[in-house]
């Protein structure tokens, strides 16, 4: 891999520092100040979850080199059980969310946004980008799966 080429998975290549557990907690922390919604929940260190219903959830998250998120199932299930299931409302709900199924990892509809998160002045703009795609994803899915 080129140094400068962003990898997904926050394995830093080129001299990016990684981000310590306090910043991560700060940008966060920062994050549900701007959203002020009180279904995004905790889901680990590097990622906060959108509940659309009991069962799917939009899982925002945070490497060193993006902001993204994708569609997970309930805590605990895999995800070519999550697959499989979304896979019913195929290829319509792709279309509108804008990104396929199944792509290079296993993760549903996963969407990123390169950007060195190690520079907090790039902040804002991940917030931004998490918001209009978390309304986006959570709005599409409440939509299509949850109200089918």
């Amino acid at each position: 891999m080129a140094d400068r080429e962003l990898d997904e998975w926050d394995i830093a290549h080129g001299g990016l520092r990684s981000l310590s557990s306090r910043e991560i907690k700060v940008f966060w922390d920062g994050y549900l100040a701007h959203r002020n919604d009180p279904r995004i929940r905790h889901g680990s260190l590097y990622s906060r979850w959108r509940h659309v219903s009991d069962d799917l959830v939009v899982s925002l998250y945070l490497t060193n080199r993006s902001v993204g998120l994708f569609v997970r199932g309930q805590r605990g299930e895999g995800y070519a059980t999550t697959a499989s299931r979304l896979s019913a409302f195929e290829p319509a709900l792709g279309k509108v969310l804008g990104v396929s199924l199944r792509g290079d990892y296993p993760l549903c509809y996963l969407s990123n946004h390169p950007v060195a998160m190690t520079d907090p002045a790039n902040w804002p703009q991940a917030y931004e980008w998490l918001e209009r795609q978390e309304k986006h994803f959570s709005n599409v899915l409440s939509e299509m799966v949850v109200g089918a």
